[in-house]
């Protein structure tokens, strides 16, 4: 897994978690993983398999797709300054 994929991912559980009020334990059964696992994920220690970050967005497209939409408009930006650097340069 690339280090951003895990940085999104950690990005979105701690977003989750902010705005849903729901304990670590909740949260974890909301998106079948495994309490251990996710605390793991949301620290940014472990390695989410493609079927894990399915069920974890899942869930926080359902409830809360706003903090996807926010993270992915925040790094398309990113992505556009750096384009046009590498234009002017």
């Amino acid at each position: 897994m690339t280090e951003s994929t895990l940085s999104f991912v950690v990005e979105v559980l701690r977003e989750y978690e902010e705005k849903s009020g729901l304990s670590c334990f909740v949260i974890a059964n909301k998106m079948d993983i495994e309490s251990s696992n996710y605390y793991k994920y949301r620290d940014g220690n472990g390695n989410p398999t493609c079927k894990t970050i399915d069920k974890i967005l899942k869930v926080v497209l359902e409830e809360y797709p706003e903090i996807v939409e926010q993270i992915l408009k925040r790094e398309l930006k990113a992505v556009q300054e750096t384009m046009e650097l590498v234009k002017t340069s």
